[in-house]
């Protein structure tokens, strides 16, 4: 039996496809479970503890439909559900063709009505009902290493500084004025697109650890994973540090926890908003600049609690803490 999962996203929406295949490996152990996705994705998948089988999309949906079609899949679920893999389906000549319902009615009038009582439910549920299998009980356990590329300290703070969209990124000087508060070991963590602003907290902060564009992406769940604590945006590395429930804080900045996108399935998590405001949430993804050009959404967020926050958690043991 082949099965065929659709994502072609962002990095955190794979992630979050990851207790749906773990459903389907459970419910079809003899399967062989495939994913259609970008070529930066592919390396996610050596997080899993089981095979999933990448195939990159490539050419044109005519072209990949032909591709596809050859490898006869017995199921095909779609977490994407957009115009390029409804083309997929009728370039495979598909009937049977699962699709994870994307609730953009209802996002709409959260972003353009600022309907801000509205919510979604969970991704990873909506991607469940799609592949009609029930969530695994059991926490997937990922593939996780060391980094080579420092020596950790044995409890830290795991501050993460990427966001694909500026809108969802934490300002340098909001992050240097939480900082300025806290004196518990910091590691950075990002990919080479924040190396400017971890050089620059370094320079205010010099006992500040930096691993950022050091990690691949084993490495940095392996840094999320023994972190006491987790400080992050609305981004990938925030998927990927759910999966080990680490206490978190989420600052979020244009979007909402509303849009069903949130960490799944975790019990330690504290969300910043900047509420009240009559623009947000302003997209359902992002924005390079804020459309209103004064960014709010980050520009008030309380830096002095958030600092008050990750000082209580820090020497506070949870359940699950590194000894």
């Amino acid at each position: 039996m082949n099965i065929l999962a659709i994502r072609l996203s962002a990095l955190g929406d794979v992630l979050l496809t990851f207790p749906v295949l773990q459903g389907l490996k459970e419910k079809h152990p003899k399967a062989k479970l495939y994913i259609l996705c970008k070529p930066e994705q592919v390396p996610l998948l050596r997080l899993l503890p089981f095979d999933v089988y990448p195939i990159v999309y490539k050419g044109s949906a005519f072209t990949m439909a032909k591709e596809l079609r050859r490898m006869r899949f017995n199921r095909v679920v779609d977490f994407h559900n957009n115009l390029r893999t409804f083309l997929l389906q009728l370039f495979m000549l598909r009937f049977q063709w699962r699709r994870v319902k994307k609730m953009n009615g209802i996002k709409w009038c959260m972003t353009a009505l600022k309907q801000q009582h509205l919510t979604v439910s969970s991704i990873v549920e909506r991607y469940a009902l799609a592949a009609n299998i029930a969530l695994p009980k059991e926490r997937l356990s990922l593939n996780s290493n060391p980094p080579s590329a420092s020596a950790l300290p044995v409890k830290y703070v795991a501050w993460v500084l990427g966001a694909k969209f500026k809108t969802k990124q934490f300002p340098i000087a909001k992050i240097k004025e939480a900082l300025a508060a806290c004196s518990m070991p910091v590691v950075l963590l990002g990919g080479k697109e924040e190396q400017a602003i971890s050089e620059e907290i370094l320079h205010s902060f010099p006992k500040t650890l930096s691993l950022v564009g050091k990690t691949d992406f084993s490495e940095a769940a392996w840094v999320l994973s023994n972190a006491q604590l987790v400080v992050t945006n609305d981004t990938g590395l925030m998927h990927l540090a759910a999966f080990f429930n680490r206490p978190m804080l989420i600052i979020w900045g244009n979007t909402v926890p509303g849009f069903g996108m949130g960490p799944y399935a975790c019990t330690h998590v504290e969300h910043f908003e900047v509420r009240g405001l009559s623009c947000r949430p302003c997209s359902k993804i992002g924005y390079p600049t804020c459309p209103k050009g004064h960014f709010n959404c980050m520009q008030r967020q309380d830096t002095a609690l958030l600092a008050r926050r990750i000082n209580a958690l820090f020497h506070q043991e949870t359940p699950g803490s590194p000894e």
